[in-house]
């Protein structure tokens, strides 16, 4: 038997979504009214009683904006970040019908996004006075317009590019009909690391990002652990703030042995094939940091070590405030975990293996940036198996 299921968009768009279980057949769609719902669902079981086909002469006609809504709504689970691209995309190409979606439609999609300018926040009253909002520095050094207009990064179309990739294999699986691959085989996804970011501290900015924590109003103190422990342990900044005490596994007998745990729901790549729970090793001056400043002030075994900051946007907003304060440029919190990752291959023998299971790098492709930073090491190596020279 059929059912239906009013759904309620947040611009107050009603719409009704009809599913039909029957014979080992799952079939979804949404309309936008309730007779079209129940029209297609009596339709749709009588050509399943009929041992008729409905997988994809009906599905076909079904525009994108319907298939990421009933993806949605689905139950399934997804990341707030996936939930919100659909969101925009329903929007964008979200009249675009299922049979009309093809290698070329996608090409022009990606070309079209990787020039967009981004739009400026709807509800945007004023720009904040340390965030010059939808302008980026100019990367020609003689061009006359030192900040330009921001366009979408490759990283950020590669999100939209999963997102409906998944919603559409989410589509296919669940009304059995043979999902269309080849736009996306013949489109590759923009690459998250063309343009990384290779911004290292300088001399001195360490401690003047130190000394600007004490002009905050409040967390002086946590302010200076926590931009340390961001070096130190070369952990994403929200890895972090979802750590808990139970997760610090200290070793006194042996300090070289104590690791930070990073369960696999904490990691941005937790919805990996490769993705598992990981031990961050500490070195030793996190080993100290930890048992010197934040054991002090231990909590109980499922508190956050780092309450403070609900989420890395928060953290990542306030410190600009810090790098304002020591008259720093061009720095975000998320270069203090590289600059983490390159005091490791500069400083240690560790291995390029060693290093992802401590950083959480699931391609090692990604680390292969930090190669060139040791490559006197990487002779010293080879030349120490080798016979000396006569």
């Amino acid at each position: 038997m059929g059912t239906t299921t009013k759904r309620i968009g947040k611009d107050g768009k009603v719409t009704i979504q009809a599913k039909v279980r029957k014979n080992g057949v799952k079939q979804t769609a949404s309309f936008d009214s309730q007779k079209k719902a129940d029209a297609w669902i009596t339709d749709t079981e009588s050509k399943i009683n009929k041992g008729e086909s409905v997988s994809i002469h009906d599905v076909r006609k079904l525009t994108l904006a319907s298939i990421f809504s009933d993806y949605l709504s689905s139950g399934e689970v997804i990341s707030d970040s996936k939930r919100g691209n659909l969101n925009r995309l329903k929007v964008e190409v979200g009249a675009i019908q299922l049979l009309q979606f093809n290698t070329k439609v996608l090409g022009k999609y990606l070309k079209l996004k990787l020039g967009q300018t981004v739009p400026e926040q709807k509800n945007k009253k004023k720009d904040h006075p340390l965030f010059k909002a939808g302008l980026v520095a100019n990367p020609d050094p003689e061009a006359k317009e030192k900040l330009i207009p921001r366009t979408y990064a490759p990283a950020t179309i590669r999100h939209y590019y999963y997102a409906i990739r998944t919603a559409l294999e989410w589509h296919a699986k669940e009304n059995d009909y043979l999902f269309n691959v080849k736009p996306f085989s013949d489109n590759p996804p923009p690459g998250a690391w063309d343009h990384p970011r290779e911004r290292r501290l300088e001399e001195g900015e360490l401690e003047k990002l130190i000394d600007a924590c004490d002009e905050k109003y409040k967390y002086k103190q946590d302010w200076k652990d926590l931009l340390n422990f961001q070096i130190y342990s070369c952990m994403r900044i929200g890895e972090t703030l979802l750590m808990r005490w139970k997760d610090l596994i200290i070793n006194e007998n042996e300090p070289h042995g104590s690791y930070i745990h990073v369960p696999k729901e904490h990691q941005k790549t937790r919805n990996s094939k490769k993705a598992s729970d990981r031990s961050v090793s500490m070195r030793r001056e996190l080993y100290e940091l930890v048992n010197t400043k934040l054991m002090p002030r231990k909590g109980k075994p499922g508190e956050r070590v780092f309450p403070q900051w609900a989420h890395s946007g928060i953290a990542g907003h306030s410190f600009r405030t810090i790098t304002n304060n020591a008259a720093i440029e061009d720095l975000n919190i998320h270069d203090l975990r590289h600059e983490g990752i390159s005091w490791m291959f500069e400083n240690t023998n560790l291995t390029d293996i060693e290093i992802a299971k401590i950083t959480g790098h699931s391609e090692m492709d990604t680390l292969m940036r930090y190669a060139k930073l040791r490559p006197t090491k990487t002779g010293a190596k080879l030349w120490a198996g080798l016979p000396a020279l006569v």
